[in-house]
């Protein structure tokens, strides 16, 4: 009995199919929504439609920052868009081999946009400030390309890489945004709050994160 139990697929085919499809559905929502509006003012300003992409650039002039008043790592809201760069090939692994490595290449492509600019990429891997997102962003890339390789024998533990990266691209992210809202605030001289971008970012990688943790507790039966 607990033979033929092995034997039998964890999820059956065409579930599994509309499950990784639901998946990539909601990565797609994701990355939309993180290159769309992270932060939103009432009535709507153009000059408050950041992404979280520009946040991490333009954040840092703010005085509260530059004075040293406000702590915040800002380099964790590349973490995003890092979670997702590196989660594609996961999401691919039960495709065919050009299907895994052309989703690899697409997060090489995501994880490099996090990289210092030129000139200051040439010596970034040593300078402070920019250090961390240069490793980050390499770090990244090799795994992009490792889990293309490897992830036929990481069959049974795609659903818990998956549901570890949803958090550590997620919540340091939101908890950063969380601290700059009352000075973004004060540097408008209005209410700041998160724009639809983050929500329906948060809300793919959260749909992420519930979807490969029902994964993993039904393989693990």
């Amino acid at each position: 009995m607990s033979q033929r139990r092995k034997s039998q697929p964890a999820i059956r085919p065409g579930t599994e199919s509309r499950h990784t499809l639901g998946l990539l559905l909601l990565w797609g929502a994701a990355s939309v929504g993180y290159f769309a509006p992270w932060i939103a003012r009432p009535p709507a300003s153009a000059a408050l439609a950041w992404n979280a992409y520009d946040l991490y650039a333009i954040v840092r002039l703010l005085p509260e920052i530059e004075s040293g008043t406000l702590t915040v790592n800002l380099q964790t809201l590349q973490l995003p868009l890092l979670g997702l760069a590196w989660m594609l090939p996961f999401l691919a692994a039960r495709r065919s081999a050009w299907e895994r490595y052309g989703a690899a290449l697409l997060g090489c492509l995501l994880a490099s946009m996090t990289l210092p600019p030129y000139p200051q990429i040439l010596d970034a891997w040593r300078t402070p400030g920019w250090r961390v997102p240069f490793w980050w962003g390499i770090g990244a890339i090799l795994c992009c390309l490792i889990v293309a390789g490897y992830s036929p024998r990481l069959e049974g533990q795609r659903a818990w890489w998956l549901l570890a990266g949803t958090e550590l691209a997620l919540l340091p992210a939101v908890a950063t945004l969380v601290r700059l809202l009352p000075a973004l605030s004060r540097l408008h001289a209005a209410a700041v709050t998160p724009g639809w971008g983050f929500w329906l970012c948060t809300a793919g990688l959260l749909g992420i994160g519930a979807g490969s943790l029902w994964e993993a507790l039904r393989e693990a039966r």
